[in-house]
């Protein structure tokens, strides 16, 4: 008789023995012994997370799951946008926040999906550094976080509904492809996220569809060419973050059967890509500002080059995975700093 489809999945209980024998053998320290030879974490010998648990409980669970560090990456793109709006003489407090909420419940339930499919696959472990650790730990069931990344989405369509009836059949087509991908990004037979293009495809709709999309939305029927052109440094930074995370785990995610861009060129490749990205965005809009399609007042920029010189040493002189993950949020941080400034410029040369 066939077993059905949960009988092979890994529980959180035998993954933590899993991990503990591993450690064992490669001869590093274990969890602290007991008799019978290992110990296991209360929180995950308890099994799944109690029902009764509050939803204060549930959705500080599902806050930790959105990576809140990372969501500035759907922020910034949007404040982009609307500046590019308003500098036409087009703003509208209800399609600037039902944009701006619907990009950050998206890619939240994007990082859900992460962690839901993640875990299925085996790939997360309980001491994975720079995971949200919810279900390999045991602090929810993987069924809750996947209720949590489909709430997630539903409140987004209901938000994209809104903004296709303002901005009409181009944002029902732009926010489908959004949604679409985000759900790629980590499902499917093949995710995005699995592949070498994980990188081009968040620099594609991270760094430009969304200006895009908080452009036409207050701005209907109407998206001259330099939107897109302006949103191309924004793409860099954003794609850094991803490619920063995908050389933090190029052994985890070995082990785990994933063919990121490191695991396929080599890690000194993809330091050379990160820092390529890096300077793409300076580069890009230092070009920009030369051809009049963005004003001078974006050399703003450059205000945040220093942080960007520090990232560009320490992702080569880093190689731990927990000395990495701090060059992950600092490379996030970037990406907040220079959309701020880049957002500032372009409104200071409408005003000035």
């Amino acid at each position: 008789m066939k077993k059905p489809a949960n009988a092979y999945r890994i529980t959180p209980f035998v993954r933590q023995k899993r991990d503990h024998d591993r450690l064992e053998t490669s001869g590093q320290e274990a969890r602290a012994p007991l008799q019978g030879g290992w110990s296991l974490d209360p929180s995950i010998a308890a099994g799944p997370v109690n029902a009764t648990n509050s939803w204060r409980t549930i959705l500080a669970e599902w806050f930790r799951l959105a990576r809140p560090f990372s969501l500035t990456a759907s922020a910034v793109p949007v404040l982009f946008g609307t500046a590019l709006a308003l500098t036409d003489g087009a703003f509208a407090w209800g399609p600037f926040l039902a944009v701006l909420f619907g990009s950050l419940l998206i890619q939240a339930a994007t990082n859900m999906f992460n962690e839901f499919y993640d875990e299925r696959r085996g790939l997360d472990t309980a001491s994975a550094v720079g995971i949200a650790g919810t279900i390999v730990r045991g602090r929810m069931h993987a069924r809750a976080v996947l209720r949590g990344a489909l709430i997630c989405y539903t409140v987004a369509l209901f938000l994209g509904i809104y903004l296709v009836v303002v901005g009409g059949w181009p944002i029902l087509v732009l926010g489908c492809l959004s949604a679409l991908g985000g759900y790629l990004y980590s499902a499917g037979p093949r995710p995005i996220a699995y592949t070498p293009a994980s990188e081009a495809a968040v620099f594609l709709f991270m760094g430009v569809l969304i200006v895009v999309i908080a452009y036409e939305v207050q701005h209907p029927g109407s998206l001259p060419l330099y939107v897109p052109l302006a949103a191309l440094p924004l793409g860099g930074p954003v794609a850094a973050i991803l490619l920063a995370n995908n050389i933090r785990d190029v052994r985890s995610d070995r082990r785990g059967g994933r063919r990121t861009l490191p695991i396929v060129l080599g890690r000194e490749v993809g330091i050379l890509v990160y820092r390529g990205l890096l300077l793409e965005a300076y580069a890009a809009a230092a070009t920009l500002m030369a051809l009049h399609i963005v004003p001078l007042e974006c050399a703003l920029v450059f205000l945040s080059a220093t942080p960007a010189i520090r990232l560009w040493r320490d992702i080569a002189t880093t190689t731990t995975p927990e000395r990495l993950d701090p060059v992950v949020k600092r490379t996030a941080g970037l990406h907040l700093v220079f959309g701020l400034l880049y957002t500032a410029g372009v409104l200071l040369g409408w005003l000035i």
